[in-house]
């Protein structure tokens, strides 16, 4: 099984590298004139991940594909999970956009120009991201009339979330709570503002969907914060109003597990969806459980680093 090492880039990928939430962001924040001429029913996700191993503390990549003006236009997803802004930031991304097109010259041998790329930048650190969005402002000198033709130059687009007022966040319903729950992760009001973000999960029609979104969003708060455990995850739930129909399928299939063999089943199947094939000694431990401790399990799954760790293997 992967190791995920930084749980924000587990996050990151989990939620950004579906397509209905890259859908729903993208066509909230692109460029007015970039949107206008992309087909985003083209979109495509990219599985190449252009960032350093010894990066990935601080940064998370995705890649994206679509149509526009015809022609095929690269979106370059950085999210940024430092909690201060990096002046260097766009050098990075000058290697990553170099990485990218050296990738697709490999690919496509006999190729005479390069593709565009977009590049977009996802911070949501503390400090305010007051820093120049263009390469040139690094370079010493760089605005010197005779040296500027000689120097690189690009912008990219950036999305300060946690600066940017609630009202403002805007798109469909998952994009929404993705990003409002990166705002607030890192902020001292989140256990009061979460019970806000999980109420939007009332305009949600798929309720398998609206499931695997509540586990996503809640392993994430519990991981990234260290703050939050079983009886903190409960106490917000009972303060969430979600809809009956979506709160209740919750509790009974994550909480609420009885010995019934379908709710053991279900809870071996997130485990195993979670953690690859589980060993026998797990397994044997499940199925004998009693409903508190499926209870209990259930809400450690959210945090939990391996099965043995779930279950209290000693």
């Amino acid at each position: 099984m992967e190791q995920i090492t930084n749980v924000h880039d587990r996050f990151f990928r989990e939620t950004f590298g579906r397509r209905d939430i890259a859908q729903g962001f993208l066509e909230t924040y692109l460029p007015e004139d970039i949107r206008k001429q992309t087909d985003l029913r083209t979109l495509r996700i990219r599985k190449d991940s252009f960032v350093d191993k010894e990066l990935r503390e601080h940064f998370s990549d995705i890649l994206y594909t679509v149509r526009f003006a015809g022609a095929e236009l690269f979106l370059y997803l950085l999210f940024e999970h430092k909690s201060y802004p990096d002046m260097l930031t766009a050098f990075q991304l000058l290697r990553y956009i170099v990485k990218l097109w050296e990738l697709y010259l490999k690919q496509n041998k006999n190729a005479q120009k390069l593709p565009p790329v977009l590049p977009m930048l996802l911070y949501h650190g503390r400090t305010e991201w007051n820093i120049p969005g263009n390469f040139r402002s690094l370079v010493d000198g760089g605005e010197n009339p005779a040296l500027k033709r000689y120097i690189p130059e690009f912008e990219y687009h950036i999305f300060d979330i946690s600066h940017l007022p609630d009202e403002e966040i805007r798109g469909r319903i998952f994009s929404r709570m993705v990003l409002l729950t990166a705002k607030y992760v890192f902020r001292p009001d989140l256990r009061e503002k979460l019970p806000e973000i999980l109420s939007l999960f009332r305009e949600v029609a798929d309720r398998d969907t609206a499931l695997e979104m509540l586990e996503i969003l809640l392993r994430y708060v519990v991981r990234a914060t260290g703050s939050f455990g079983e009886k903190d995850v409960q106490e917000i739930l009972s303060k969430t109003d979600m809809g009956e129909g979506i709160m209740q399928t919750f509790i009974d299939k994550y909480i609420h597990q009885g010995r019934e063999q379908g709710q053991i089943q279900l809870l071996m199947k997130m485990m195993e969806k979670r953690f690859g094939t589980l060993p026998q000694q797990v397994k044997e431990k499940i199925e004998s459980a009693d409903s508190e401790n499926i209870e209990k399990w259930s809400l450690r799954l959210l945090s939990a680093q391996r099965p043995e760790e779930v279950v209290s293997l000693n």
